[in-house]
């Protein structure tokens, strides 16, 4: 009797430590579930986790992908990290995080300390995507030697690095606080980045060789992270050199619902070796820079721009908030937006190929002009122009203007330079012709 209870009682006991055992595990790769703690992450904010997080990732790679979770915790990460084919690096976060305002330093959830890379911005970055389906979300990036007295900011390698041809990879619910480059996309088509805050201080996303539509959502570039004045000479070189997005080559890119404050160029239009962007950009927003769109070329197929809001750079005396360069061939279209703040002249188009169209906008206040049109084509029709002074310029070089529909304070006032190649009708009288 008695050896029969005892091996039921032995029998209990192996069968609570299996359950025990199977339970205290932080990883179980039939789940495609891993816990970077299971592989003896600290999370202290001192203990090098590199190794460690790496040693997960390769795990879920190796399994078929899977999610790597991340739990809540101060992981200290002294190299670079590589997030296979399949896989998403999972921290707490279900929301775009931030800063603590009333404390910086004391961040909540999952905080990954980066401190690789200093000074050699061509080094490796510090979170590779490196396959399709890779994804980085729920994590705030932060690098401790990062200090404001630095002026210009010490450069690094991209935070998060997407190329070669590499497709579906995500950047969603992250926070990217003193980054010096936040997101650099080349040949990664049909990313998607949401949810994204930060406040990167040369550079926010940059796009190029994208082949296929990538998606760029609910992005918010702010001075999380800093203490924010506009003659800080930290925050003045951000709000001079840097660029919150730039796009090169990208093929109908989708952009929706994002801000930037605080940048030398919001909105950056550039062109590479592999060319130029077209796409649609619907509800974005510039506040407080120097140029909060900066075209420099675009494709044929133009760029859509819609419900957009544009400030000038505060105290800035040259401030605009849409320029089209010199070698632009292509359709620039706004449509809905508004204008307001510092701003010396709000568009100004100077390419002899470029094309604009600006209706249904709202003209709130300027110094020298609204519009300037110095050479190409311009439809402006439908607009608002809320100031008493000289609305729109009309060049003597434009090939061809047509102005009418629009409403003005005590009617619009226009300097036209390019004679019977402007066309005008239908604007709220009266309307004062300068030549």
């Amino acid at each position: 009797m008695k050896k029969s209870i005892l091996f039921i009682l032995a029998l209990v006991a192996l069968s609570s430590f299996r359950i025990e055992s199977k339970s205290s595990r932080s990883t179980d790769s039939m789940e495609g579930v891993f816990n970077v703690k299971a592989y003896h992450a600290k999370g202290d904010g001192t203990t090098d986790d590199t190794r460690a997080i790496q040693a997960a990732l390769d795990a879920a790679g190796k399994a078929g992908g899977g999610i790597v979770n991340i739990p809540t915790g101060q992981y200290r990460i002294n190299g670079n990290l590589v997030i296979p084919a399949g896989v998403t690096l999972q921290g707490t976060f279900r929301v775009p995080p931030s800063d603590n305002k009333k404390d910086p330093q004391n961040l909540c959830g999952t905080v990954m300390l980066a401190y690789a890379g200093r000074g050699k911005p061509g080094d490796k970055p510090f979170i590779r995507l490196g396959g399709n389906m890779s994804t980085l979300a729920g994590v705030i990036i932060t690098y401790p030697d990062w200090k404001q007295t630095d002026v210009p900011p010490i450069p690094y390698p991209p935070a998060v690095l997407a190329e070669g041809g590499i497709v579906n990879v995500g950047v969603i619910d992250c926070c990217f606080l003193n980054t010096y480059e936040a997101i650099r996309l080349i040949s990664a088509p049909r990313h998607l980045i949401r949810n994204v805050y930060g406040y990167p201080h040369w550079r926010g996303i940059y796009v190029d060789a994208c082949g296929d539509v990538g998606r760029i959502e609910n992005c918010h570039f702010w001075p999380f992270g800093v203490k924010y004045k506009p003659d800080d000479p930290f925050c003045k070189w951000t709000n001079t050199h840097a660029v919150a997005f730039e796009f090169a080559r990208t093929d109908w890119q989708y952009v929706l619902n994002t801000f930037c404050f605080g940048y030398g160029v919001g909105y950056k239009f550039s062109e590479s070796e592999h060319g130029s962007c077209n796409g649609n950009f619907l509800g974005i927003g510039a506040d407080c820079c120097e140029r909060a769109v900066l075209v420099e070329q675009a494709q044929p197929w133009g760029l859509l721009i819609t419900n957009g809001e544009f400030v000038g750079r505060w105290s800035s005396k040259e401030a605009i908030c849409i320029e089209i360069g010199e070698k632009v061939n292509s359709k620039i279209s706004l449509t809905n937006c508004a204008f307001w703040g510092p701003i010396a002249r709000i568009i100004v188009q100077k390419g002899p190929k470029a094309q604009l169209t600006a209706n249904a906008c709202h003209f709130e206040n300027w110094d020298k002009a609204a519009i300037q049109v110095d050479e190409g084509k311009a439809i402006i029709q439908g607009n608002t122009f809320m100031k008493k002074k000289l609305a729109i310029i009309v060049g003597p070089k434009v090939v061809s203007a047509i102005i009418t529909s629009n409403q003005a304070t005590d009617g619009l006032n226009v300097q036209n330079e390019a004679g019977d190649r402007t066309q005008m009708g239908f604007n709220e009288l009266p309307v004062i012709v300068n030549k």
